[in-house]
């Protein structure tokens, strides 16, 4: 068996071994999709990212939204667990082209290569095309937050592979004298952005025991882009990207040093730290660290507008500004906000003895989460209003929060 091979057949195996679980194991992990709710809201048309005090710049969403919890279970990652034939196509193709290589004479491995090199990059174009749908099918009510972040998932998963066999195919197109694959960096950095952080923490919870609790996500939609939010304690997971800022026909608009000064620009906060940019031939990657967390952008080479954006945020590190607080049956909840519709701390008291209470706090119904003994709890909120609820030993107080 050549070098090659064991990567093809990975690509097969790890699409086909969930497809198995997925028969033993749905009975009993067949617990979400009723909480998923359909909430509707609006924000503000924005091209580039919003600016924010003190923080690192947001991109928006732009036009109507569709805006709304879905819980996330172990099973929401079976997903990728569907294998199709045409997957299975390509695993035979690749495994012939292995076969026939070491026999092989220079042109002949030189024209196998590069029939593998244009299989891979076709299906990076799948990936794109594959999520640009699934936004598309939500954002028309065609498709629900569990399939879109199944597809999402399911591109996690094929970028990562893809990128094993790209590296596996410029190892093989090494063994060809006067040869090489050049040009495999600009496709790396293409799989990459299907490669979040927001999916890994997803993936990883799709593995957990079933009996785990399960974790809510906010799933935005709009007709140009989509944004997926998550919590995990106070660390906040937010992945956007806009449709509409990308323009890959467009001619580079950066001379030397422009794009360096244009990143620090879009995010003058962040981009005060020193940082990382690599460029492609139709965009800019750019990745800051900074005191409140992590940043990583994409933006078009053409439009210079912002198309992909991941954060990573200590919400307890953010800004705050104190908001509303709601009194009912000796219970006290308040809120804390954070800037561009970012995570609320609820806090909750007893009234009388300003001591913290554990409480169960649901919003719109959907159970988000326990305050524990620190009577706190960071919760992300949907776009638009919603009824916030903390429900204690004592009592029960209702208030409402607009995003």
């Amino acid at each position: 068996m050549n070098n090659a091979t064991p990567v093809f057949l990975a690509f097969l195996l790890v699409l086909s071994l969930p497809m198995m679980a997925t028969v033993g194991a749905t009975p009993s992990v067949e617990t979400s999709g009723q909480s998923e709710t359909a909430l509707q809201g609006k924000q503000f048309l924005q091209t580039a990212p919003v600016e924010v005090e003190n923080s690192t710049n947001r991109l928006q969403l732009d036009g109507d939204v569709s805006s709304g919890y879905t819980e996330y279970t172990p099973n929401i990652g079976m997903v990728f667990a569907i294998a199709d034939d045409e997957l299975r196509i390509d695993h035979d193709q690749y495994t012939i082209v292995d076969r026939k290589f070491a026999t092989a004479s220079r042109e002949e491995r030189i024209a196998m290569i590069n029939r593998a090199y244009k299989r891979i990059q076709q299906r990076e174009d799948e990936l794109e095309r594959r999520e640009r749908e699934a936004v598309e099918r939500h954002e028309a009510s065609e498709r629900s937050s569990r399939e879109l972040l199944q597809a999402l998932l399911r591109n996690h998963n094929e970028a990562a592979i893809l990128s094993d066999s790209l590296d596996d195919l410029k190892e093989r197109a090494s063994q060809v004298p006067s040869y090489s694959l050049r040009q495999t960096r600009s496709n790396h950095k293409k799989l990459d952005y299907h490669q979040t952080p927001l999916r890994a923490n997803l993936e990883q919870l799709s593995m957990t025991p079933v009996s785990s609790t399960p974790r809510d996500v906010v799933v935005s939609t709009s007709q140009t882009g989509y944004q997926i939010e998550i919590m995990d304690g106070t660390q906040y997971i937010v992945e956007t990207t806009r449709f509409d800022n990308r323009d890959q026909t467009a001619p580079d608009q950066f001379g030397d040093g422009e794009a360096y000064d244009h990143a620090r620009g879009l995010y003058p906060w962040a981009g005060d730290r020193p940082y990382f940019q690599d460029n492609s031939p139709d965009h800019y990657w750019t990745e800051m660290s900074h005191e409140q967390g992590r940043l990583e952008f994409y933006f078009d080479s053409g439009t210079g507008d912002v198309y992909r954006e991941i954060q990573e945020l200590d919400a307890s590190l953010m800004p705050s500004t104190e908001g509303e607080s709601w009194l009912s049956s000796g219970v006290t909840m308040s809120v804390n906000r954070t800037s561009m519709g970012g995570p609320i701390e609820v806090t909750v008291t007893d009234t009388a003895a300003s001591e913290p209470m554990n409480s169960t706090i649901t919003v719109d119904g959907v159970e988000i989460g326990e305050t524990g003994d620190d009577g706190k709890l960071w919760v992300i909120s949907p776009v638009g209003t919603h009824e916030l609820t903390a429900k204690t030993e004592n009592g029960t107080v209702t208030g409402r929060i607009t995003r």
